[in-house]
């Protein structure tokens, strides 16, 4: 003859049960609130790809430089310039894989792999600069590279500014007020910016190199901003 449960024991195990139904429950819901809604360090993975389209930018002037060298000092050039592609195409595979797997990680993992990026944008940026030593590079091939990094900078801007009011067209009139507010703020840093740019065409080295300062916290700030502004439009949106 089989043994019976208990009252006390089919109790237990229905709330065993009921427990460990609401935990899946729990953990289905939060990852789903993860993909749906990226956190700002989600984000920030996200943007980093867009750092390489200034990086582009640079190579093509060197690239232009290239063209116009002969002999030993266009060899030496080339190969230093191909060394410089190659660690690009590291950060962009670094970037590409960080990315994709922003959605499965947790917080503490995102930060992790925002903070290898950095690095490795820095160490970029480093080799890049070592790159204009070894070649000589002339004033007004350096004035060319930060002009053209500034262009590709803006565009990115721009199109991220584009983005983000299509999104804040979507919500309610009441949700837009505070949002479009911010867009628009936003949209007058990146104007005053071009401004700025523009002044600097004629300048010295000196100054584009000070302007080159100010441009990257400029970018950083951007970068914060549309971040903020893009979860806040998320938050809007689920309401």
């Amino acid at each position: 003859m089989k043994p019976r449960l208990s009252t006390v024991a089919l109790a237990v195990l229905l709330q065993a049960g009921l427990a460990l139904a609401q935990a899946q429950q729990s953990s289905e819901s939060t990852q789903a609130a993860q993909a749906s809604e990226p956190s700002l360090a989600r984000q920030s993975i996200e943007w980093s790809q867009t750092r390489l389209t200034e990086l582009d930018a640079a190579i093509a002037v060197f690239e232009q430089n290239l063209a116009k060298r002969k002999g030993n000092t266009r060899a030496e050039v080339e190969v230093a310039l191909q060394e410089l592609k190659g660690k690009r195409d590291v950060y962009r595979a670094e970037a590409e894989a960080a990315a994709a797997q922003a959605k499965i990680r947790s917080e503490q993992e995102l930060a992790q792999a925002r903070q290898s990026l950095d690095d490795s944008w820095t160490a970029l940026q480093g080799t890049k600069d070592r790159y204009l030593d070894t070649v000589q590079a002339d004033v007004a091939t350096r004035r060319a590279v930060l002009q053209a990094e500034f262009d590709a900078r803006q565009k990115v801007w721009q199109e991220a500014i584009d983005g983000l009011s299509a999104d804040a067209a979507r919500l309610s009139a009441e949700q837009r007020v505070a949002i479009e507010v911010r867009i628009e703020a936003l949209k007058v840093r990146v104007e005053e910016e071009k401004a700025r740019a523009a002044r600097l065409r004629d300048a010295s080295t000196q100054a584009w190199e000070n302007a080159k300062q100010s441009y990257a916290e400029a970018q950083q700030n951007f970068a914060q901003t549309y971040s903020s502004i893009r979860e806040s439009i998320a938050e809007a949106a689920k309401k």
